[in-house]
């Protein structure tokens, strides 16, 4: 952003710093950094972060005397973050921010404040943090923390330093402090909503029993595993919806329309059984069965509760572990039968299958825990491979989705290691030493 012209000690100040600056900042972006010790490459982000700051500190004069003098009016600005807003490109929330901080600053009471900030000792989040602080005391008590606080913004993040204010909040007043946390209370909530392509997008906000609680339980639900190149992201929504799974399958689950609540996928007898693609060739499903991945001709798929259609692929996944309602409709709409059959391989079963295959995913250096994964048909169940230990195996999510929607074939060798197939033909595997996590050396037939 190019400033404006004009005249005056600051401004000629400015504009020959500006030069010297656009000199350095070229010198670095032209190589200068490269090779550097770590020692000057230290140095340099400390005093570029110490200049940013002593820059924030002539930022916030300069706002604070637009404001005193409501000088935002003769640009036509209603209000000095209106001004902001139309001359330094700010969002409305960072403009808010700015101009508290700028009133904040100027008084007498946070003068310590200000001289650390232009002098480069703390940033401007700190500044903004303990002048939100002052703004929410009663008169004068900002000077009993204020020494203590500052200490605290030279050695660590705004985080410890909004800390620190809040203790000193609470400590003041603690009605008003129980009262603030309330009001947090009040705001929490969680919204989702099905997008278009058959995704769940969503935000929540929890006070803070609820939020300890939550990132305790994700963190125990997935730990960390070598060869895991899923984002963080990624790591927590699994655990999220395996946490969701394993209370579902429980006994304690409540009870929801006449039964324990579950997920109900919706799926035409052609679909939950195909066995064949278009062309006639064999494509994985189940571990060695058929799939088209999204259906066999003319099917029109699945659907879901709460999210609508899924591929054919997706709903035989699920209904991989899964009961099965069968239900017989005419052409008419008429229902001629009901019939219920378990599918889904039950805790002994796994159990066992963890003690033959040891505590981690079976698919060849996959490090993932087993306890909480999927069950699989080695032999498709709508092939007629029954619910049994010998024709189960417990992949991780993830492989479990590749061997449904991406057509990979999983096979228990006679020596009891894994492997698994592309669709392509590509073989990967069996591991030849496979990870220990309690998991039986392969055994030698004769």
């Amino acid at each position: 952003m190019r400033s404006i012209e004009v005249p005056g000690r600051v401004a000629a100040g400015l504009a020959d710093a500006r030069e010297r600056l656009d000199a350095v900042a070229e010198d670095a972006a032209a190589g200068a950094l490269r090779g550097a010790a770590l020692a000057e490459l230290t140095a340099t982000v400390q005093t570029v972060r110490a200049m940013q700051a002593e820059l924030e500190s002539m930022l916030l004069v300069a706002v604070r005397e637009v404001d005193a003098r409501c000088a935002h009016r003769d640009d036509g600005a209603l209000s000095t973050a209106a001004w902001l807003r139309m001359r330094a490109r700010m969002a409305p929330g960072e403009a808010s921010s700015c101009v508290r901080t700028a009133r904040a600053l100027a008084e007498p009471e946070l003068a310590a404040t200000a001289a650390a900030l232009r002098a480069g000792d703390i940033d401007a989040a700190h500044a903004r943090e303990i002048a939100r602080g002052a703004a929410e005391a009663p008169p004068g008590a900002i000077e009993l923390i204020e020494a203590e606080v500052l200490e605290v913004a030279r050695t660590a993040d705004r985080r410890a330093v909004a800390g620190v204010m809040a203790q000193f909040a609470h400590a003041l007043d603690p009605d008003r402090g129980d009262a603030a946390a309330l009001r947090r209370l009040e705001r929490r909530g969680l919204s989702a909503a099905p997008t278009l392509d058959g995704m769940l997008a969503g935000s929540f906000l929890a006070d803070a029993a609820t939020g300890s609680l939550i990132l305790t339980a994700i963190d125990a639900a997935d730990p960390l595993v070598t060869g895991d190149t899923r984002t963080p992201a990624q790591r927590r929504l699994d655990a999220f919806g395996a946490i969701c799974s394993r209370f579902l399958g429980s006994p304690d689950a409540p009870m929801s329309g006449g039964g324990h609540a579950h997920v109900v996928v919706t799926v035409d007898a052609e679909t939950v059984a195909a066995d064949h693609n278009q062309d006639g060739h064999d494509t994985q499903d189940d571990g060695g069965n058929q799939d088209d991945g999204g259906g066999p001709p003319g099917s029109p798929g699945a659907s879901l509760s709460w999210i609508g259609h899924i591929p054919g692929s997706t709903a035989r996944r699920i209904a991989c572990d899964a009961d099965i309602t069968t239900v017989a409709i005419d052409p008419d709409g008429h229902v001629h039968g009901v019939a219920r059959e378990q599918r889904f391989f039950n805790w002994a079963q796994r159990l066992a299958m963890i003690a033959r295959d040891g505590d981690r995913c079976p698919v060849p250096w996959c490090d993932r825990p087993i306890t909480w994964s999927d069950g699989h048909h080695i032999r498709a169940w709508t092939a007629g491979g029954p619910t049994t230990i010998d024709n189960g195996a417990l992949p991780c999510a993830a492989h479990h989705t590749m061997l449904h929607e991406g057509h990979w074939t999983l096979h228990r060798l006679p020596d009891g290691r894994y492997a698994i197939s592309h669709p392509d033909g590509r073989v990967i595997g069996p591991e030849p030493h496979p990870p220990g996590h309690n998991r039986p050396p392969p055994r030698q037939r004769e």
